[in-house]
């Protein structure tokens, strides 16, 4: 065979290949444009994970708004029976799925075991059905931290609490053994926005009265799925049978069609039709969407060096015609945090920028946000916390219980400061902690007046709102730390209207800063930070201890690293 009648054999195979893609393409666009029920089988790690901090879930969104527009599309599946995601996205998703009902169409949720948080995002659907063996555990939220004052005692480590404004408790954790007043009185404040916010929600979803919800809360709490299905707390009890039947009960037909996106294997309808997120154009406007999560620091946690470059890199491109800034962080270096600030106010000289807060964007994780022309805050969000403290950890009998001696030889009368082992050898004397109370009241007011500057057409009072006050995104909203409430997908929505880009236009959206390599090699295992090969390694990127031991006596815009919310 001559050399040109391999290549024409190759020719015509490569054609016959397109030939049959172009007629599976084909057989699957006829399929759609019947009545399409789609699943969203987040009983898959890919799924999943994009809900992991360095990687949003904006490709889930994109989803459900392309499905909203879908004439073909009229219901969705929520498959979350084995749903992986923090409090605020779970909302955002709640939040997303309810404009999908909005334009008339209906979803059908399935459960397995839920707790308040995911029957609160099951609760959008206009029926839940449980799986035989789940069960549903409401019972409300708790909020906890770990007192080590006692521990440090036994050690022989002193803490002195460098503290100067009333509600900055970020040193708690060490120098007390129970929440100060303060520290008790901003928790339960941002507990009872949420609570009631989720009770509200659950109330008006599934048409209880305030007595049926407190009965559920604080006397049963805890249902099998019989149990649930009798209560009324879900409505049918089985597999794709059952959810079959509700889609009936809905629609009064069976002449549907699924349509998946995810994961076939672990699906409900196992439907070979998949559904795929919208396509963008070339030359289509570019919204950046930058993630800053972590504590600020200058190379670690937020890596505030490496996110300002790509901020005002971004800033200079010419293609890209908004940033949105998703902030999860409760602070840490006000020099990183400040350094990120500023990035952020070159951008908004050539672009729109607009901050979305994750769960947690507080202290030095607001300053990171203030600047920008827009905020959007979830409803859960930890915001706010203006101020800044100190920490000084040294030996208070450390070293004699180890048996090492300490002996300086100093020039300068404080010079032996970080002299010890593990801490210092000893306390401040009452010299050095007035010097730190200057230092401290210099940067708060540092801290206040560029907040005041920031938000300048807002009315703020700010001495309600610092001090070190922790809030909700609700309640941040009533001080104007904020100016919205939402998730990731109303910021970029501002983004477009403050860009000009028509609603009719397609954007692209770019995820930004590119993962490191060891991040990619997580992401590749479909795992996160936390779990790897098994083993929670959590600690060694987020112990709050370790933190503050590396940064011993540096006066911090930062809550606790280890701040949780149950």
């Amino acid at each position: 065979m001559t050399r040109k009648n391999k290549i024409l054999n190759k020719f015509i195979l490569i054609a016959f290949y397109l030939v049959l893609a172009s007629a599976f393409l084909s057989c699957s666009n006829s399929a759609l444009t019947q009545r399409v029920y789609l699943e969203l089988n987040f009983d898959d790690s890919r799924i999943n994970n994009r809900f992991a901090i360095k990687n949003q879930p904006l490709e889930i969104f994109t989803v459900i708004e392309k499905a909203a527009n879908d004439d073909r599309v009229i219901g969705i599946i929520l498959n979350i029976a084995n749903i992986s995601a923090e409090r605020d996205h779970l909302w955002e998703l709640r939040t997303a799925l309810e404009r999908f009902k909005s334009g008339g169409k209906k979803i059908v949720a399935y459960i397995g075991y839920a707790d308040m948080d995911i029957y609160l995002l099951a609760s959008v659907a206009d029926r839940i059905v449980m799986h035989e063996l789940g069960g549903l555990s409401i019972t409300g939220y708790s909020l906890g931290r770990g007192f080590m004052k006692n521990t440090f005692e036994k050690l022989g480590i002193g803490v002195n609490e460098l503290r100067y404004f009333e509600y900055k408790t970020a040193a708690e954790s060490f120098s007390r053994d129970s929440f100060s007043a303060a520290d008790r009185r901003q928790l339960n404040e941002y507990l009872d926005d949420v609570f009631n916010l989720s009770r509200s929600t659950l109330m008006q979803a599934r048409n209880w009265t305030e007595q049926e919800f407190n009965n559920i809360i604080n006397n049963e709490f805890l249902y099998s799925a019989k149990a649930a299905e009798e209560k009324g707390l879900v409505d049918y009890v089985g597999g794709f049978k059952e959810v079959e039947l509700a889609i009936y009960k809905l629609e009064e037909t069976n002449d549907n069609v699924f349509a998946l996106y995810g994961r076939q294997e672990t699906s409900l309808t196992a439907s070979s039709l998949t559904y795929t997120p919208p396509r963008t154009q070339g030359g289509s406007p570019i919204i950046a969407i930058v993630y800053a999560d972590g504590q600020t620091d200058m190379t670690r946690g937020m890596d505030a060096v490496r996110i300002s470059r790509t901020i005002r890199s971004l800033a200079n491109n010419s293609q890209i015609k908004a940033i949105v800034l998703r902030v999860n962080s409760p602070g840490g270096s006000a020099e990183a945090a400040d350094y990120v600030n500023e990035a952020v106010r070159y951008a908004k000289i050539y672009k729109p920028v607009v901050v979305s807060m994750g769960s947690t964007a507080a202290s030095g994780g607001y300053w990171v946000s203030m600047s920008a022309n827009h905020i959007v805050a979830n409803p859960f969000t930890i915001t706010g916390s203006i101020g800044v403290i100190g920490t000084w950890f040294y030996d208070n009998g450390l070293n004699s219980k180890v048996g090492v001696n300490i002996e300086t030889i100093k020039r300068g009368a404080h010079s032996d400061l970080n002299t010890g082992f593990i801490v210092p050898y000893r306390n401040l004397t009452p010299l050095e902690e007035e010097r730190y109370k200057n230092y401290i009241t210099d940067l708060y007011n540092i801290f206040t007046e560029k907040v005041l500057s920031s938000r300048y057409t807002k009315d703020i009072d700010i001495n309600r709102a610092a001090q070190g006050r922790i809030f909700s995104g609700i309640r941040a909203l009533e001080e104007n730390l904020v100016d919205s409430i939402g998730g990731l997908t109303e910021a970029i929505q501002i983004a477009r209207e403050l860009a000009d880009i028509p609603d009719e236009q397609n954007v692209q959206y770019r995820k930004f800063p590119e993962l490191k390599f060891f991040e990619k090699l997580l992401e590749s295992m479909n795992t996160s930070k936390s779990v790897f090969f098994g083993i929670d390694i959590n600690p060694l990127f987020n112990s709050d201890l370790k933190y503050r031991l590396e940064t011993n006596g540096q006066v911090m815009p930062i809550l606790p690293l280890d701040f949780m919310i149950n």
